[in-house]
């Protein structure tokens, strides 16, 4: 008979990969760790981890195993969360996470407007950098996840949730802004919408051509943006900075130190102090899907049935249209 303990041990050694970061994790001996998971592979007749590799990895008979024993773990959550609800406690929640820039400015309001619809149910926000958002939701950390990196279609189910454009953010001190001024567009401009006007007008990228420029780091989106961005304009941006995050090289480029790529819902939401001006690209590549995505390999919770019902109806048009 399987037992729902030995899966745990044996799905906590598929997480760390190894027998050894798994005990420790669960505060076992290596030993008495690895008779468990033996004892779950004579349960079905076969292995489940190949050990002769390192790392450890699944055998093709342990992938079918850790599938199922993650839908379980999920419907062990979903039951958890109904009986609480039975004892009047809260009736389950729902993880969602993203890039600080989401998690600061987009999600707190659609989260209480969720909480006012779903009073027994919580959305809580975890603030996740770029490269690890897919890997936590992969893992269960997280339910959802709100990016712009693409989300891979084998691991994944994702929809485009919304569209941003990115703008380019000048010191307004730049000698290059008196020969553009009918390009311009102040952040009033942009948190009215200006831009999105099929007949504002689009700057020629390569006029920045001989201007300084901060970017973000290799690996983020909008670093291959703006180099895409800039080859097809005709140049090789002069790059003087690379940043971990967009709000420092937005700061640093208020400070007049360069030119600089961000989403139009950053300078929405930037204290500029009337230090930068912003331009519309008519790049296709400075238009930027918005992914909501979640697991393909686990039954989402009711509660995150609910919230992405939400995230992808009319009621968060509204939070939407802020950004």
């Amino acid at each position: 008979m399987l037992m729902l303990k030995e899966m745990e041990y044996v799905y906590a050694v598929y997480e760390e990969q190894s027998f050894s970061k798994a005990a420790r994790k669960l505060y076992l001996s290596q030993p008495a760790l690895s008779a468990a998971v033996r004892r779950a592979e004579a349960e079905i007749h076969t292995p489940i981890f190949d050990r002769s590799t390192n790392p450890i990895r699944l055998t093709a008979a342990g992938t079918y195993y850790i599938n199922a024993v993650k839908r379980i773990l999920d419907i062990r959550q979903e039951m958890e969360s109904y009986f609480d609800a039975l004892a009047g406690e809260c009736q389950g929640s729902v993880r969602v996470g993203a890039a600080s820039f989401f998690c600061a400015h987009v999600l707190p309001d659609i989260a209480e407007e969720f909480q006012r619809q779903y009073p027994a149910w919580r959305a809580s926000l975890l603030e996740v950098n770029a490269p690890d958002l897919y890997p936590c939701l992969q893992s269960g950390t997280i339910d959802l996840s709100l990016s712009v990196e693409a989300a891979d279609p084998r691991l994944f189910h994702s929809t485009v949730w919304h569209e941003e454009q990115i703008l380019l953010a000048v010191p307004a001190a730049f000698s290059v802004n008196q020969w553009l001024e009918e390009f311009q567009l102040t952040a009033a401009q942009v948190r009215e919408g200006v831009h999105l006007q099929e007949n504002f007008p689009a700057v020629d990228l390569s006029r920045f051509a001989q201007e300084p420029f901060l970017l973000l780091k290799q690996g983020n989106d909008l670093n291959q943006r703006a180099y895409k961005l800039c080859r097809n304009a005709g140049f090789r941006p002069k790059i003087v900075l690379e940043l971990d995050q967009l709000l420092t090289a937005c700061c640093i480029a208020r400070d007049g130190k360069g030119c600089t790529f961000l989403r139009d819902g950053m300078a929405r939401f930037l204290e500029d102090g009337g230090r930068l001006v912003y331009y519309k690209l008519g790049d296709p590549a400075a238009h930027r899907p918005v992914m909501l995505a979640w697991r393909k390999s686990a039954e989402l919770s009711r509660p995150a049935k609910a919230l992405l019902e939400f995230l992808t109806g009319t009621q968060s048009q509204a939070q939407k249209d802020r950004f």
